[in-house]
């Protein structure tokens, strides 16, 4: 393990076992179209012709949403809360795994949009799937699921480690005011683009080769210097609340139009400095910033379209959530012995992160 100084990054050669996955939607999907028809007749907010071709930009098609969308402000449905999402997911993770709760030695969690601020969300997370052990909360949005690797690298190379969990979850719809929509085009991005949900995997100490495994685990930094991307200022002790107001997500496309791409060429760097040889890597995951992210990174660094697996096409950009929801899907579909390559990005202030799973 080293700290590469020109690119700040941590990088963790040794690989763990993955002993199961779980993942959990709020409630059905939605189509572009109904989320419009929605905004038209419960907030009189018409800004269906622009967000129709917004969508098809995005390549976005479907998302899940853990609000009904009926009042301007309003809470996640009841079952669908970042903590109720993350331990439904944490739950089929452990029932795949055949881990009970108590038996993990660690939990650790990661998501920009918590229940609350405190006690930390990982807390009424454990309460949730009844675990009476340690716990550790990341907030951090689509690099958080490196940040937590690199943590629990650590702690199971240390002898007598048990597994330990990781669950990522996004509940961001509360923060959309539908009368922005019209008032602001990035708020209207923001609705189009995102969705909530929560994924979770237990990992154990390396078992051997036939057994999933986890390797290879990087997580840099590129945005020294830079503005935020992506922010979401108000309700910290900086800007505190103001009485009625909602925090409100704030993306700067430009500057993330201009810096993004490098942090997928610093990724895939990362990788070969770890020994990966990405010409034989059957398939990648990129951050899930869109439906069309196969083309575009084909085109910008030369990746096979093919070995480009998306999903952002039908659940949208899940933020902490959308490395763990791709990776669970596309596990179903893999044969004994290949492997994916992950490449996170983050555009918060210009991270990067990812990891080499072979499937057994």
């Amino acid at each position: 393990m080293r700290a590469e100084e020109m690119r700040r990054s941590w990088r963790d050669p040794r690989s763990v076992s993955l002993l199961g996955m779980g993942t959990a939607l709020p409630g059905p999907p939605v189509c572009t179209a109904e989320l419009l028809e929605r905004l038209q007749s419960h907030f009189e907010v018409d800004v269906r012709r622009q967000g129709t071709v917004l969508a098809a930009r995005l390549g976005i098609r479907m998302r899940h949403i853990s609000r009904d969308l009926v009042r301007r402000h309003e809470a996640a449905r009841r079952g669908d809360s970042n903590a109720e999402l993350a331990a439904r997911a944490l739950r089929a993770a452990l029932g795949e795994s055949g881990v009970r709760p108590n038996d993990l030695s660690y939990l650790v969690a990661h998501t920009a949009t918590p229940g609350r601020l405190l006690p930390a969300n990982i807390a009424h997370v454990a309460d949730l799937i009844g675990y009476h052990g340690p716990f550790a909360e990341l907030r951090q949005a689509c690099t958080g699921f490196a940040n937590a690797l690199v943590f629990a690298m650590g702690l199971l190379h240390t002898p007598g480690c048990g597994p330990v969990a990781i669950v990522g979850s996004e509940t961001g719809s509360v923060f959309f005011d539908p009368h922005r929509a019209s008032e602001d085009s990035g708020q209207l991005i923001n609705l189009l683009q995102m969705g909530d949900g929560a994924a979770a995997c237990v990992l154990a100490p390396p078992l051997g080769a036939s057994v999933a495994r986890v390797s290879s685990v990087f997580h840099g930094y590129s945005g020294f210097g830079l503005e935020p991307g992506f922010s979401l200022t108000s309700g910290g002790s900086d800007v505190p609340p103001a009485p009625g107001s909602v925090p409100e997500f704030m993306h700067d496309y430009a500057h993330v139009a201009q810096h993004g791409v490098g942090l997928f060429v610093d990724g895939l760097a990362a990788l070969r400095q770890l020994g990966v040889d990405c010409s034989s890597v059957n398939y990648f995951i990129p951050h899930q910033a869109n439906g069309h992210m196969a083309r575009l990174l084909s085109a910008k660094i030369d990746l096979n379209e093919t070995r480009v697996f998306v999903n952002a096409d039908r659940i949208g950009n899940t933020g902490s959530a959308a490395i763990w929801l791709a990776l669970a899907e596309l596990r179903t579909r893999l044969r004994v012995g290949e492997s994916v390559c992950v490449l996170g990005a983050e555009a918060t202030k210009y991270l990067f992160g990812g990891f080499e799973y072979v499937h057994a």
